[in-house]
């Protein structure tokens, strides 16, 4: 298995006496999660299932066993072979979906992952980090990221995960609106679905603001909300941009990505589906 995956919970260590009756039945592993067994002592039973409950092939595993990761979904049981047995069960991740697995956050934005490759390791600003899902997700990379949020509450939950995660990251208070980024100059700024919350006379300043604090060669993320004739906004957002409208305040950097496709809000509609609209994406390069 090639992929880089990480703990993110480990169960307490279990008996033949104290293994949980779900795991003894027919059950799978959630979406985007592995599971590994570790057996201290005695000896366990897994079974390999098909969607039906027939079992596939079982194995016997002991302290002495190599034994797999569970693949996500994959349906199994076990089962206790000996009294004295002894084990746990940890569960493990890709780092993006890391702090979305143990802290019950929003995902990390899709395009920040696909983005943060072509970042230089150096100083990242987060502008409008929320509770810090591309925050913190950045700074177990390496980054070393600056978050700024007007809501304190968010901030506070951000700093806690942090300091519990050992991660060093700038967190501050801060009115985007205001156009006053505090710092030097940031390899990259990242603005996932937040200039749309803000009043529409102060964009202007704002992406200039963000452009005169990016280093040459740095890059700009943004997500936004559109309005356009052919997909008129669901929502009442303060500012929409219109068709080729982003892309005209960064006409002389280089564009890595410029498109403004249909995506989804988190957001459900009165159906209980989530709300599907246009948004521009971009990832421009500012000229060295």
């Amino acid at each position: 298995m090639n992929l880089d995956l990480i703990p993110y919970k480990t169960m307490p260590i279990w008996t033949a006496s104290t293994l949980p009756a779900p795991f003894q039945k027919m059950h799978n592993t959630k979406v985007g999660t592995w599971a590994r067994l570790t057996i201290l002592e005695g000896a366990l039973t897994f079974y390999e299932l098909d969607e039906e409950g027939n079992v596939l092939s079982e194995h016997l595993f002991t302290k002495e066993s190599d034994i797999p990761f569970v693949e996500p979904q994959a349906w199994h049981r076990v089962s206790p072979t000996s009294e004295d047995l002894r084990c746990y069960l940890t569960f493990y991740c890709t780092p993006e979906d890391y702090f979305s697995k143990k802290y019950d956050l929003t995902r990390t934005h899709s395009e920040v992952i696909e983005a943060a490759p072509k970042f230089e390791k150096g100083p990242i600003l987060d502008l409008g980090s929320g509770q810090g899902r591309n925050s913190l997700y950045l700074a177990k990379k390496g980054f070393e990221v600056t978050a700024l949020d007007i809501q304190t509450m968010s901030l506070a939950h951000l700093q806690q995960i942090a300091e519990e995660e050992g991660l060093a990251i700038h967190v501050e208070p801060y009115n985007i609106e205001s156009a006053d980024i505090p710092g030097g100059l940031y390899n990259a700024i990242i603005s996932t679905v937040v200039l749309m919350f803000l009043n529409p006379d102060s964009i202007p300043d704002v992406i200039e603001n963000m452009q005169s604090h990016t280093a040459p060669g740095g890059y700009n993320l943004i997500v936004a909300a559109m309005s356009t004739e052919d997909a008129p906004c669901p929502v009442n957002f303060p500012k929409t941009f219109a068709a080729g409208e982003l892309k005209e305040y960064y006409k002389d950097w280089t564009f890595h990505k410029h498109n403004e496709d249909f995506g989804q809000l988190h957001k459900l509609d009165e159906h209980g589906n989530r709300i599907r609209m246009r948004f521009v994406t971009m990832l421009a390069q500012k000229p060295k």
